[in-house]
């Protein structure tokens, strides 16, 4: 078996185990547990050396933490990181994925208004124009529409569902303290680092989404989540990038790779057997 199989299960059983707390916390940790597992499949492509990915799902999972176990937020970081999922297959000419968005949002506006948040996150993917393949944006233009008459449809499942459309965020704010502040802010830097100096080569999307929930996040706990998981897009696509493109730093990275995962394997054996 190849240690980078054993090097990715190890990661994931970190994070279900001591971020998510494992199985004392039920469904909440394995559902947030399956939305890193929906990111790492969007950004594989973009950080094709495991060590990248790994940072990557670390640091979304720790930002997320307080949210999913105190807040219960583990199914809307579920939709969002399936969006991203099937988006970034998008915009990597792996367009079937969109194709599952309209059931996706009917299931996320059966079980929450933040929803409408999400669709706008797939909104701005309409941005990204593909002159090359000019049918492709038209679909994803429908699909979009599809998606929001199901997260309607889905709402409507729900008591008080009237109401809840016009309040996508949940009545309970609850602003960033300082430790939830610190998480935010060690994310945001590089992300709003990387907007500056990667701006005209990046998709449009990849553009407006850090930035729009970079502005929400510090509104409420759970949208800090939900920035933790784009911004992690963004780093992907610009700082991390550079171990697919650079001939110098792959093999650097693929040999740190193989000592890190057995340092996560014996991390993981530990979570486990504690």
């Amino acid at each position: 078996m190849k240690m980078e199989y054993v090097g990715m299960a190890s990661v994931y059983a970190v994070i279900y185990w001591l971020i998510f707390g494992g199985p004392a916390n039920g469904g909440l940790s394995l559902t947030a547990t399956a939305a890193t597992f929906f990111l790492f499949l969007g950004l594989k492509k973009k950080t094709r050396d495991h060590l990248s990915a790994s940072i990557l799902l670390f640091t979304a999972a720790a930002v997320a933490r307080r949210p999913v176990l105190e807040l219960e937020w583990a199914a809307p970081y579920l939709f969002l990181g399936f969006a991203i999922y099937a988006l970034e297959g998008y915009l990597e000419k792996r367009q079937g994925r969109i194709n599952a968005l309209p059931a996706a949002f009917f299931l996320w506006g059966a079980i929450a208004p933040s929803w409408l948040l999400g669709l706008l996150f797939v909104a701005l993917y309409l941005g990204e124009p593909w002159a090359e393949r000019p049918g492709l944006r038209r679909r994803l233009a429908w699909l979009t529409a599809a998606s929001a008459v199901a997260g309607v449809l889905g709402q409507l499942l729900r008591p008080a569902a009237i109401s809840g459309l016009f309040a996508p965020f949940e009545p309970h704010r609850l602003p960033l303290d300082a430790g939830q502040g610190v998480l935010v802010a060690a994310v945001g830097v590089p992300t709003l680092i990387g907007l500056l100096l990667y701006w005209r080569k990046l998709p449009l999307p990849h553009r407006l989404n850090p930035l729009l929930f970079a502005l929400l996040a510090p509104w409420d706990l759970r949208l800090s989540a939900f920035f933790g998981l784009v911004a992690t897009v963004l780093l992907a696509a610009t700082f991390l990038r550079q171990s697919i493109d650079s001939a110098t730093l792959r093999p650097l990275f693929k040999h740190a790779e193989w000592h890190f995962f057995w340092w996560v394997l014996a991390v993981a054996i530990w979570a486990v057997v504690r």
